[in-house]
């Protein structure tokens, strides 16, 4: 963790503007400026000149924070936010009785994610005794349950390679959304790039590090470095939180010595897939089905990663299809890692105001890249009659569906099968 006199240097940089008010989605829901950054940034400052302690309230100000990092993209000074809300959060968990845990549920989740295989089977078996009587804790979220998708198939003629990338499979993605990533990888086949998944890589560590268990963070992020560190041009992957998180391992290993510099190289390598399929991809012919679909970007893909235009790019190449911005498009849903889990109640107020916009669009499918807001916004799809029937899809499997479409249809046309 940064020293609290480095902390109070970057809190200086904060010139009490309030541009970050509109794009905080806590203080959208409450209008509190102790769930703003502004108000944040002001209590880890009086707790760094020991003008607080824990108490005093901190807890509830920075664990409800959804560290979507928007207040960071909307600063005109360059604040660093997130290094701000880490420094309070370590202090406030060093010094949180050991009484004090995070809920059932999401301890479950912090130690099932680093084991792909047992989640799989764990999400196998809960879709299925999902309309079984279950603990009230658990059976809000079963509406997260429904999704299930065949893996896709190959395309024939794969051209021949030119680059290489590492494909980094991510905990959830591999075990819940496994026909995206392989749409991923399918689409960047067509694009001249071979694609390959080192054995030994393991979950980002993005859930244990916002969780305070920084020691297991770290304990992952080396692990994936050691897995990543040969050979390919980039390591890419299909989840906003997870590319996030890989590329901030320079931030977190910074003080170990002997791996800041590998950490350094890695996170230099990341990028998101859409960002290689809009840079190789150039001639692959994407044809849609004629739907309306809109798009729920990633927060970290936008704010930390900076790759949200990417996404939406390579959507609006897409032929034969209406797509229709979200003016929420890049705001938090609500999900944040374990934030839906832990505050359910603040989760689902953000994710109405976000379900109000698609119910007033009334499109056919919400595309997302990220698996926490696949869950939220599948979730958020069940909560009322008038959006039960629009489709929560990732982006990749979106456009793996319209290249296949394309496919086939200049297949039909070179044999003359079509007028």
């Amino acid at each position: 963790m940064m020293a609290w006199n480095d902390i109070l240097e970057e809190i200086n940089h904060c010139n009490k503007c309030g541009f970050c008010l509109p794009t905080c989605p806590t203080y959208q829901i409450t209008g509190n400026e102790l769930a703003s950054p502004r108000g944040r940034i002001a209590m880890v400052e009086a707790l760094a000149r020991e003008e607080i302690t824990v108490g005093n309230g901190l807890d509830e100000a920075l664990s409800y924070c959804l560290d979507c990092r928007a207040c960071e993209t909307a600063c005109p000074s360059g604040v660093q936010y997130h290094k701000i809300l880490e420094a309070g959060r370590q202090r406030l968990w060093s010094e949180r009785p050991a009484s004090r845990t995070y809920p059932w549920v999401v301890r479950q989740a912090l130690n099932t994610v680093t084991r792909p295989k047992r989640l799989a089977r764990m999400t196998w078996v809960a879709r299925r005794l999902k309309k079984l009587p279950l603990p009230r804790a658990l059976k809000q979220f079963t509406p997260m349950l429904a999704h299930t998708a065949p893996l896709p198939s190959p395309l024939p003629d794969v051209p021949a390679p030119q680059h290489a990338v590492h494909f980094f499979e991510g905990c959830i993605m591999s075990a819940v959304f496994p026909e995206a990533n392989q749409s991923a990888r399918y689409l960047l086949q067509t694009c001249h790039v071979a694609v390959s998944s080192p054995q030994g890589q393991t979950c980002c560590g993005a859930l244990h590090w916002h969780a305070g268990e920084i020691d297991t963070a770290k304990k992952l992020a080396k692990q994936n470095i050691a897995a990543f560190e040969v050979g390919s041009d980039f390591i890419v992957n299909t989840a906003g939180g997870c590319g996030a998180t890989l590329q901030e391992y320079k931030h977190l290993l910074a003080d170990e010595p002997l791996w800041a510099e590998r950490a350094e190289r890695f996170s230099q390598r990341v990028k998101d897939w859409s960002t290689v399929f809009l840079a190789y991809g150039g001639t692959v012919s994407l044809e849609g089905q004629g739907e309306h679909v809109t798009l729920q970007n990633s927060c970290h893909l936008v704010n930390v990663e900076k790759a949200g235009d990417d996404a939406v790019a390579v959507l609006e190449r897409v032929n034969n299809q209406a797509f229709t911005p979200l003016r929420s498009q890049n705001m938090c849903c609500g999900s944040a890692g374990t934030y839906n889990l832990e505050h359910t109640e603040w989760s689902l107020k953000i994710l109405d105001q976000k379900m109000d916009e698609v119910d007033s669009m009334g499109p056919d499918r919400i595309l997302v890249n990220n698996p926490g807001c696949h869950l939220q916004m599948q979730w958020g799809t069940t909560r009322r009659p008038s959006t039960a029937a629009v489709v929560v899809e990732h982006l990749a499997t979106y456009l793996y569906r319209a290249a296949k479409t394309a496919y086939n249809s200049s297949k039909q046309l070179d044999s003359g099968k079509v007028d």
